[in-house]
């Protein structure tokens, strides 16, 4: 018999419609069971997640409460001052000071007087020993040094005290351009200021070491300007300035003792030296600083406790509830937060809770500032605030020790979630083994059915054989009624 192509060809029956819903009653019920528990985790995954989103914003704001060096800033005003900046420390004292940049640091300059015809000029066999303040270092030439080789030794030394060596090529006589060019050896210290004052001294080979003859022409002593064989364009030069009328001197443009707990910084040169301009610093606590940061975790705690009550809520009147209702986390999460913040005597000081910065918990479970409050305690005691956060038990620490354990890795939300992705993982995993056994059960109704099949079609086709007979049969009996030959 000829292989049936699907069920009920043969026989006409509806068999795959049957397979169909067989297969379909026998994995709806653990089909819909797994889709009804994904969604159940995925909702606890999302929820999990917003509430993860929001405890990660207040750990963000607790870190800049937690910050000693932040809440003790200092705010420092220069009137828009084009010749000095200014910053302050925890230890500057607040107040307004006269400050006068009477002249910026530079770093002395030396050109040679000698006029080589160019750089590949020689400069002479000897040795030159080279200081920049109190470090000094050798360079050593032969009789085919020229020029530009000097300058690459000496900008090359291992032990280079400070400086560096430049080439210039300029107009012989400045009066006459037709009298060509010269090349000429430039040296500039590195850092600026008195302390930095070049000098070059002479071992030359025809022992003559301050002549204007061989490489004594780069022979330069401050004491010893007159057998000096460089120009000083630059003299080395410390910063000075002036505050409330006293002079101070500085070796960069930076000044860092001057005043306690500041550091000033020379930008510019006064445009008329001999009177220097006046301009204001004022140094002062930086108030508004410090309670912009509290603002940002009042509100980032009310982000928390919104977000908790969204994942946790129950709705009587219509049934329904958070995807984490009456979860323990959550409930501890929520207790813990109200704690800490609630808690009096902690900071070691004065202030010794947020209730005396104008932080209140409203009903709701909401921060309420009262920012009057705040200023007064701010202005109060500027350092009893900052105490109340970072001492070791203060607000900021205990809550970033609370915070680390639930959001850290291996801490208990990502514990709970690691948790419910293995759930995940095992849904699927159902699901595979569902799949494969509703394949195996259909191969076995499959097999069960066609043989049906074919055995309603061969006993059609009998019945359909016999039928034809009986039909030829009836037909030669009508015939032949009489029976007669």
């Amino acid at each position: 018999m000829a292989s049936i192509g699907s069920l009920g060809v043969g026989s006409g029956l509806d068999l795959e419609t049957l397979v169909t819903k067989l297969i379909s009653a026998e994995g709806t019920p653990r089909s819909n069971s797994l889709a009804s528990k994904e969604a159940s985790i995925q909702a606890d995954i999302s929820a999990f997640g917003s509430l993860k989103s929001a405890l990660d914003k207040f750990r963000s704001a607790v870190a800049t409460l937690g910050d000693a060096s932040a809440l003790r800033a200092r705010t420092v005003s220069t009137g828009n001052s084009k010749y000095f900046s200014a910053t302050a420390g925890e230890r500057a004292v607040s107040g307004q000071y006269a400050v006068q940049v009477l002249n910026t640091a530079r770093a002395q300059k030396l050109v040679s007087t000698a006029d080589f015809a160019s750089a590949n000029d020689t400069v002479g066999a000897g040795t030159l020993t080279i200081s920049v303040g109190s470090a000094s270092f050798q360079v050593t030439t032969t009789a085919s040094t020229t020029l530009a080789e000097l300058k690459t030794l000496i900008n090359d030394a291992a032990d280079n005290a400070g400086l560096s060596a430049s080439l210039l090529v300029v107009a012989r006589d400045p009066q006459n351009a037709a009298a060509g060019t010269v090349a000429r050896l430039a040296l500039a210290a590195d850092e600026t200021g008195s302390a930095n004052t070049i000098g070059i001294s002479v071992s030359d080979a025809d022992a003559n070491n301050t002549d204007a003859l061989g490489l004594s022409r780069f022979y330069f002593s401050a004491a010893d300007i007159a057998n000096s064989q460089l120009d000083e364009q630059q003299a080395a030069l410390d910063a000075r300035i002036a505050v409330d009328g006293q002079t101070a001197f500085s070796s960069s443009n930076v000044f860092s003792d001057v005043i306690d707990g500041v550091t000033i910084t020379a930008l510019k040169d006064p445009a008329d030296p001999l009177n220097p301009d006046v301009e204001t610093l004022g140094i002062a606590l930086d108030n508004n600083g410090v309670a912009a940061r509290i603002r940002a975790f009042v509100a980032a705690y009310n982000e928390v406790v919104s977000a908790i009550r969204d994942v946790s809520a129950y709705n009587a009147e219509a049934g329904t509830a958070g995807a984490l209702n009456g979860d323990a986390t959550v409930r501890s999460i929520s207790s813990r937060l109200r704690t800490i913040i609630g808690a009096a005597g902690i900071g070691d000081g004065t202030p010794g809770s947020l209730a005396e910065l104008g932080i209140q918990t409203q009903r709701d479970g909401t921060l309420k500032l009262d920012t009057a409050k705040l200023d007064a305690a701010l202005k109060d005691d500027f350092a009893g605030v900052g105490t109340l956060f970072t001492a070791e038990s203060g607000v900021a620490k205990r809550l970033e020790d609370m915070l680390g354990g639930l959001l850290d890795r291996g801490g208990t939300l990502a514990t709970r979630t690691e948790g419910l992705d293995r759930q995940l993982e095992a849904i699927g995993t159902e699901r595979d083994k569902l799949e494969l056994r509703l394949e195996k059960l259909e191969a076995q109704y499959r097999a069960r059915f066609s043989a049906l099949d074919a055995l309603v079609a061969g006993l059609q086709s009998s019945g359909d054989y016999l039928l034809q007979q009986l039909q030829n049969t009836a037909s030669i009996i009508g015939r032949n009624p009489g029976g007669g030959n």
